[in-house]
C-alpha cells in the first residue's frame, strides 16, 4: 500500500518533533552554574578525568570506605561534581561512572557499567568497603547492581529515586541509605513509602524537606518537577551530610573487621 504524501509529511513532523524534544532534554541537563576549579586537583582532593570516569581522590587520611555514583538520565556527569567533591574532601573517594549514551538504557549498555564498576572495586584490591549509588536512573541501576553484585558491596545509595519499584530487595544485608526530597516532581513521596517495603528494615531515610529533583545536581529544569522551598546548595549540603553518614558507618565496620 503506497504511502501518501500526506502521510509522509506527518512522519516527518513527528521525528522533527521528538528530536526537538530529546536535543532540548540533553542541552537542559548539561552541568550549568559549576565552578572550572571543582574539576581541579587541590590541596585535599585530587581529580583524574578520564573517557569512562570521573574520580575524586582524597589527598590525606586513609577512609576505608568508597562511592561509585552513577548519574541521572541524560545528566551530565559534571552536574554532580560539586557534591561528589565534598565528599571526597571528607576523606572518602568517589567515582562517578559515565553512563553509554548518558542512559545506560540497553543491556549492553548496563553490563559495560556494571563491568567497569566491578574492575574498580577490585582494581582497589578490597582495601575499601564500596558504596554504590546513583541519582535518579542512576539510582536505579545502582539498586540492580547491589541485587546482583550484593558481595562486592558493602552499601547502597539512593538519591531521587522511588526505585526499586519491582525488585525485593528488603533481604539485603548490606547498609542501605535513600535520600528523598518533599517537592520532588519525578520520585514523589506517595512512591517512596509505597515501595520502600522492597528496601531493608533497617534502611537509613533522609528527607529533604523543600528540595526538588534537578537540584540533586547542577542542571536545568526537569519536566514534571516540583518546585524547590530551598536552594540548591542548601538541598545538597543535607545529601552530603546523608553520605558522609553511610560512609562512615560502613568505613567503621570495615574497620572493626581488619
Amino acid at each position: 500500500m503506497a504511502i501518501s504524501p500526506l502521510h509522509n509529511r506527518i512522519r516527518i513532523a513527528l521525528a522533527v518533533f521528538w528530536l526537538s524534544v530529546l536535543t532540548w532534554m540533553f542541552l537542559n541537563m548539561q552541568a550549568r552554574d559549576v565552578e572550572s576549579s571543582v574539576l581541579e586537583s587541590g590541596p585535599k582532593v585530587s581529580v583524574t578525568i578520564a573517557p569512562e570516569t570521573l574520580t575524586f581522590t582524597p589527598k590525606t587520611g586513609s577512609a576505608m570506605a568508597a562511592l561509585v555514583f552513577y548519574p541521572g538520565a541524560l545528566a551530565d556527569p559534571i552536574a554532580y561534581a560539586p557534591p561528589v567533591r565534598a565528599v571526597a574532601e571528607a576523606g572518602f573517594k568517589v567515582v562517578i561512572v559515565k553512563l553509554p549514551f548518558r542512559l545506560a538504557l540497553f543491556d549492553r549498555d548496563w553490563e559495560k557499567v556494571a563491568a567497569r564498576t566491578r574492575a574498580l572495586i577490585q582494581e582497589d584490591d578490597r582495601r575499601r568497603a564500596w558504596v554504590v549509588g546513583g541519582h535518579s536512573r542512576g539510582a536505579a541501576l545502582a539498586a540492580r547492581f547491589a541485587r546482583d553484585h550484593a558481595s562486592d558491596v558493602a552499601g547502597l545509595l539512593l538519591v531521587g529515586t522511588s526505585h526499586p519499584r519491582r525488585d525485593d530487595l528488603s533481604g539485603l544485608a548490606l547498609d542501605v541509605t535513600k535520600v528523598y526530597a518533599s517537592e520532588d516532581g519525578l520520585a514523589s513521596e506517595e512512591e517512596i513509602h509505597q515501595f520502600a517495603p522492597n528496601l531493608p528494615a533497617t534502611t537509613h531515610w533522609a528527607r529533604v524537606d523543600g528540595g526538588n529533583h534537578a537540584q540533586f545536581g547542577w542542571y536545568g529544569w526537569q519536566l514534571g518537577d516540583g518546585r524547590a522551598r530551598i536552594t540548591r546548595t542548601e538541598q545538597q549540603a543535607i545529601t552530603v551530610r546523608a553520605v558522609l553518614d553511610q560512609l562512615r558507618r560502613v568505613a567503621e565496620r570495615r574497620q572493626a573487621m581488619r
